[in-house]
């Protein structure tokens, strides 16, 4: 998957014609009420980021939501207009090259109906259209953690990505939520959300590990609801250092400028030449999020 370019009047279009607005609500932008059939990672092999014509280098980018009960904010900023502004500043400041997006919607595997929906990697309007496809189950389990992790196997053993497979470049994982990662996968969970048999339980940092291997991960941690009641912030760098970086609701509107900064200090860009290309607001959120940033690859922290 993956043909074509995102257009911003696209998205446009999609939006009137859905009739989302600045007054919309979550479950006026995310009308299922149950899971798509589509977006089901049940029996699912691969989900594929391949070149093509339209886009010869590409690179997939997963965005991993939380969806459950809290978090109903992100995803209407997301829909509103984070998505849009992403898509162009990636063009606009180009961090990688050809973008595809892949969305997943994350819950709670140990409680949830639906706790992982993931859509097809897309460079187009396909993007938003299956976005807006998602059910917002709105829910979590109420015990400490949400199942981000399911994130990581996916992205593991379901994909297939030609940046790293013929270029030896990583894509790019982001999940985004408030609460812990539960610290295991059970092979039951596995069997009921990917119909995979697995033959032992998963830690998440093993999970992590092997999803780095092809991924540049990051988890932003949304300070509000369960996070200061959990920890979170705290848990996560334990988890996976500082690839867990902490986000004020309040700041939601440059997530875009976020996401961008946080794909140019993995590929390298130095953290002055990252935070001089925004202004205002932006550059502050910025320059506090990028802040010790380390590399994966042993090459110790970011130049500042």
């Amino acid at each position: 998957m993956g043909h074509g370019s995102y257009q911003s009047k696209d998205w446009n279009n999609l939006r009137s014609a859905r009739n989302i607005n600045q007054n919309s609500t979550v479950n006026d932008i995310y009308r299922s009420r149950q899971m798509r059939p589509n977006l089901d990672p049940n029996g699912v092999k691969y989900r594929e980021s391949c070149d093509s014509m339209d886009n010869p280098a590409s690179t997939a980018i997963i965005f991993g939501l939380d969806v459950t009960g809290s978090m109903g904010y992100l995803s209407e900023e997301i829909a509103k207009g984070a998505l849009n502004r992403t898509m162009l500043e990636i063009y606009e400041k180009v961090p990688v090259t050809n973008p595809h997006i892949m969305f997943q919607a994350i819950g709670d595997s140990k409680t949830d109906d639906a706790p992982l929906q993931v859509t097809q990697f897309e460079a187009d309007i396909r993007i938003a259209e299956q976005l807006l496809d998602v059910w917002f189950e709105g829910r979590g389990g109420g015990n400490g953690g949400e199942s981000y992790l399911l994130s990581w196997y996916f992205a593991d053993k379901h994909t297939k990505i030609d940046c790293y497979d013929k270029r030896g470049e990583k894509g790019f994982l982001f999940t985004i939520g408030d609460e812990r990662c539960h610290k295991i996968l059970t092979k039951a969970e596995i069997k009921r959300v990917f119909g995979d048999l697995a033959f032992r339980d998963y830690s998440a940092e093993a999970l992590y590990e092997k999803a780095s291997r092809r991924y540049e991960i990051f988890h932003i941690v949304m300070k509000a609801g369960a996070c200061k009641a959990q920890n979170s912030g705290e848990d996560w760098k334990q988890l996976i250092g500082s690839r867990a970086v902490e986000l004020d609701p309040n700041d939601l509107d440059v997530l875009p400028e976020v996401f961008v900064s946080l794909m140019q200090a993995a590929r390298g860009m130095e953290t002055k030449a990252i935070t001089a290309q925004w202004s205002g607001k932006a550059a502050d959120v910025v320059a506090e999020i990028i802040k010790g940033i380390r590399k994966e690859e042993g090459e110790g922290f970011l130049t500042f």
